[in-house]
């Protein structure tokens, strides 16, 4: 049972929440294409193929995410999570049993849905629900685990599947993520402080010298902001978000294997990868700092100066300044969204408000790598997709800090009905 001195039992939750994030989202995404060439050399298929796993694990999240955000916030999360692990690491073996690639997406269907309920989207829940101070941070440190998680598993990955083959690293690799992500789940995650006696973290210790300026916090229900027009406005930016994010990731590696070979451009997927890490603990430190819109801000002109340089690629140095740039930007994506929701909808209702900002959100991944590259195949070039996704950073940018603006003057006006808490 956490105990109420010492250190903060919220910060044991970020701790288990990097792990589970480490041991789900990179095997869901960025150590899926370790697997390719063996596979689909084996099974005689195209790579296409074999990527379709990936759209049905994203097909997955996109209609649970929203059923996700309500069971997380009404039923027991210990045992949410748990099953969730537990199916989540027995699908990931199942691959390693495939004989032809519809058993593959069989095993993708089943990894998709357990991924829902034991992926970032849960932890990124529950961590809010244990901090009102340093949440920005505590996020960051939990997600850093997408990247951390990718530059870990990686070398093992591959070393695994030249030595013992690639069905013996899905059982292996399986193995791993239930045995350290089954306790993290049963033994040390909680929902909220109050079930153990605690108060969220921060919590009557904020005066109006700790908070950032114009800090209002809300707390707005998901009927009541749907009939909002603020809230069509922030989906248009989480949508877009998601263009952006894959409509990049997606096309650096062949638009710099183009230019100069592909070891340079895995160098510069390599930087940009492991400063990520780095930059979403930058962006949180920011956000708990200066806000979450400011912060917000901050990430989206990054992002849109890295785009901007990917026109002038032809300079491996240039290169490499975009992937700095990139790497705090990036973070937007990941840092931002979860707290653009708890901000501009409040912590209250923010497990259904997480699950439909998370749908939105992976409906334009699902079609960002495909918008650049029609973009690509159509005109010969990228220079057209990379202005194009400046602009829709760009706008995105404009929807949340829209939405931001118009819920305040909203809230802050009509406060008669309790949905605001205004800062002590």
């Amino acid at each position: 049972m956490p105990k109420k001195k010492g250190i903060f039992y919220g910060w044991w939750i970020v701790l288990a929440g990097l792990l589970l994030i480490t041991l789900t989202v990179p095997f869901t995404s960025a150590l899926v294409s370790l697997y390719m060439i063996p596979i689909t050399e084996e099974f005689d298929i195209p790579r296409s193929a074999f990527t379709l796993t990936t759209t049905i694990i994203a097909l997955c999240g996109i209609i649970l995410s929203p059923i996700v955000g309500k069971m997380v916030q009404k039923y027991n999360v210990k045992m949410i999570l748990s099953l969730g692990i537990i199916v989540f690491s027995l699908s990931y073996m199942s691959y390693g049993l495939a004989q032809s690639v519809y058993h593959l997406y069989i095993s993708a269907a089943f990894l998709g849905i357990s991924f829902a309920f034991c992926g970032n989207l849960t932890t990124q829940i529950i961590i809010v629900n244990w901090f009102k101070k340093s949440r920005g941070l505590a996020l960051s440190i939990a997600i850093s685990g997408i990247g951390l998680g990718g530059f870990i598993m990686s070398p093992i990955i591959a070393n695994l599947i030249m030595n013992v083959g690639w069905r013996q690293t899905y059982f292996i690799m399986g193995l791993v993520i239930l045995i350290v992500g089954l306790p993290m789940a049963l033994f040390v995650m909680r929902k909220r402080p109050e079930d153990v006696g605690l108060n969220p973290y921060g919590e009557g210790e904020m005066d109006a010298s700790d908070k950032p300026k114009a800090e209002i916090e809300v707390d707005i229900t998901p009927a009541e902001a749907k009939k909002k027009p603020f809230f069509y406005i922030y989906m248009i930016g989480v949508f877009t978000i998601g263009l952006f994010t894959t409509g990049s990731l997606q096309q650096i590696n062949p638009y710099v294997s183009d230019m100069h070979g592909m070891a340079y451009a895995a160098t510069i997927v390599a930087i940009y990868s492991l400063l990520g890490i780095f930059g979403k603990l930058i962006l949180g430190w920011i956000s708990d700092k200066v806000g979450v819109i400011k912060s917000g801000v901050i990430a989206y002109l990054a992002i849109s100066v890295a785009f901007i340089l990917l026109l002038f690629g032809q300079s491996k140095s240039i290169l490499i300044i975009m992937a700095i740039f990139l790497a705090l930007g990036n973070a937007v994506a990941s840092v931002s969204l979860p707290l653009f929701a708890s901000h501009i909808f409040g912590s209250k209702n923010y497990g259904v408000m997480m699950g439909i900002t998370n749908s939105a959100f992976q409906v334009g991944m699902a079609f960002g790598g495909i918008m650049t590259g029609a973009v690509y195949d159509l005109m010969g070039s990228y220079t057209w997709a990379w202005i194009g996704i400046t602009v829709i950073a760009l706008l995105s940018m404009g929807c949340i800090t829209l939405s931001y603006s118009i819920s305040r003057k909203k809230y802050l006006h009509d406060d008669d009905n309790g949905s605001v808490e205004r800062p002590a």
